[in-house]
């Protein structure tokens, strides 16, 4: 195990289960060809099937039925037995009657399983399974989760195959633990484009670790981004119309992708963005190359444009305000102009754009913006602004923190675009922070029904942003909000308060929380680029960052931690 892997401070920012997939022989995943649509939410595609009998498990594999076993053994042994994928369910099938083991789709959902439960014999050949649950997944891998557990009563029906109790109904999917979730799943990000093409975004799905999982990432990126990322927030390069064929064929880290004979007649860029597509989405399965054929014909993909990557990595180093200083530790190294700029303004909260040639700078008359030539702007005087946020595109996005609904984003020529959601106009703001690829915003709050994280995809009219689509809520703890921040581009973490003790929680964007670190005093997070290097500020001044034995402090006392987009 290399010290990365072994970095207790990385694992406390995910649950993540990313068990490399080896080269495998021939996947056969997607029973039927799948539309892929040109926009919209996730799709309802085809089975998910498998041929090969050589899925890869990190668990032993279960047992068959047992002879002359009771209806409650059976559903018991059953169970146990759908945690295991190997080959297509196939030891759990052997629990089924020969019809229900044909008709049955293990894949359509995954049902999370929180405490122990038993079955119970309600009669006429029945059994009934009560689940206390609070989190599934969908036949494309989207993980939802709710802030309560609820009970969830499935029904088996039973019939007697060759004088042996089998299971003759039953309804589609599995049911799994939580340990059984975190350690035969894993996260897998299906990769679709901002609106201008400029960057990849991650849609994180998950899968059982296997040889399915080439096959199922491609069926998830054909079926279209989830809900909350549809409708203008991202969008893929597949053409409507164009369908994937089975099979995906892995040999040597290479996927073969079949697509109907249509795909032949696409444009050059295009087939290089469908590519870049796959490439990103595969490299999670060890997948490094990947062949495209329309119809069996090879489809040739010419170097025509650059691809597009996740947004690159901020600088590593803090970047900090203290005294007349402003810049990078160590030696708070001078960003120009524009650090004179914002040391004048005696800021309070500092974000710093990409190209490093702008700031959003919280003062006491308010939002500016400073450039480094001419004079700082003032773009929003507002009362009870909170910490701004800078976009990809040079937007500040500023809100008063005692209504959540009042959000404006403005530009470079300090119009004021009021920017439509539904967050509650009675909720108090903490923090706001849009992803460094420009798709998405982080926004903490209290409403009356308690703390909420939530991430939201960023709506634009011709770049402009305009609204905030559907709101995805993240299982948030009761703790007292004090700020939250992107680690990376599919993960955030939130600094809270409860009993005395500040922690500090990381969440996968369609995923579950991490596990928690505790600090004292801290006021404001950042992240930079990844979870080595998230760090805040204490009220005292103290920067910390997260090592393997806790937060520790880097050893300077600065005013402002400033946030890197």
């Amino acid at each position: 195990m290399t010290e990365r892997q072994n970095n207790p401070a990385r694992r406390a920012w995910s649950r993540r289960a990313r068990a490399a997939v080896v080269a495998l022989a021939t996947v056969t995943v997607l029973a039927g060809c799948v539309a892929i649509p040109a926009s919209g939410g996730v799709n309802q595609g085809p089975l998910v099937t498998s041929g090969n009998n050589g899925d890869s498990s990190i668990v032993d594999l279960p047992l068959g039925p047992p002879r002359n076993a009771s209806k409650d053994e059976i559903i018991a042994d059953f169970l146990q037995a759908a945690t295991s994928s190997a080959g297509n369910y196939q030891i759990a099938r052997e629990f089924l009657s020969p019809k229900a083991a044909q008709s049955w789709d293990p894949t359509k959902s995954v049902l999370i399983r929180e405490k122990p439960a038993n079955p119970q014999d309600v009669g006429d050949n029945s059994v009934t399974y009560t689940v206390s649950t609070k989190a599934s997944v969908s036949a494309l891998g989207v993980y939802s989760e709710q802030s309560s557990d609820s009970n969830e009563t499935l029904t088996y029906s039973f019939s007697k195959v060759k004088g042996q109790w089998r299971i003759s109904d039953l309804p589609d999917g599995v049911v799994v633990s939580r340990s059984t979730f975190d350690n035969t799943f894993g996260e897998y990000p299906v990769y679709f484009f901002d609106p201008d093409f400029h960057y990849l975004v991650p849609d994180v799905r998950w899968f059982p670790t296997g040889s399915t999982v080439p096959g199922r990432i491609v069926l998830a990126l054909a079926a279209g981004p989830s809900d909350w990322l549809s409708n203008g927030v991202v969008t893929t390069a597949f053409p409507a119309g164009v369908t994937v064929a089975p099979p995906v064929v892995v040999h040597n880290n290479t996927a073969d992708v079949d697509f109907s004979a249509d795909a032949a007649s696409t444009k050059p860029l295009i087939r290089a963005r469908i590519q870049n597509q796959l490439l990103a989405s595969l490299q999670a399965a060890s997948i490094t190359e990947v062949d495209m054929t329309a119809h069996g014909a090879p489809l040739a993909v010419s170097g025509t444009t650059s691809p597009a990557t996740t947004a690159v990595a901020r600088e590593s180093a803090p970047l900090l305000a203290k005294g007349k200083q402003f810049g990078f530790y160590p030696g708070l190294q001078s960003l120009g102009a524009l650090s004179t700029q914002v040391v004048g303004l005696n800021g309070t909260a500092i974000a710093l754009d990409h190209a490093q040639t702008a700031a959003a700078v919280l003062a006491p008359a308010g939002v500016y913006i400073a450039t480094g030539t001419g004079q700082p702007k003032l773009v929003d005087s507002r009362p009870g602004l909170i910490a701004p946020s800078i976009d990809s595109d040079g937007y500040v996005w500023s809100v008063p923190s005692n209504d959540g609904s009042a959000i404006v984003a403005v530009g470079s020529d300090g119009v004021l675009h009021p920017i439509a959601s539904t967050i509650p106009s009675g909720s108090t703001i903490v923090s706001l922070d849009v992803s460094r690829d420009g798709t998405r915003a982080l926004v903490y709050l209290v409403t009356s029904a308690g703390p909420q994280l939530i991430v939201a995809g960023i709506k634009r009219t011709g770049g402009v942003p305009t609204s905030l689509g559907q709101l995805l809520q993240l299982p948030v703890s009761s703790a007292q909000p004090i700020d939250a921040a992107w680690v990376d581009a599919s993960t955030v973490a939130a600094l809270g308060s409860a009993d005395g003790e500040d922690t500090v929680i990381s969440y996968v964007v369609g995923g579950s929380p991490g596990e928690a670190s505790t600090t004292e005093g801290g006021t404001h997070i950042v992240g930079g680029g990844d979870a080595d290097s998230l760090r805040l500020i204490t009220g005292s001044g103290q920067v910390q960052q997260l090592r393997a034995t806790g937060w520790q402090d880097i050893g300077v006392v600065a005013s402002v931690l400033a946030t890197q987009q």
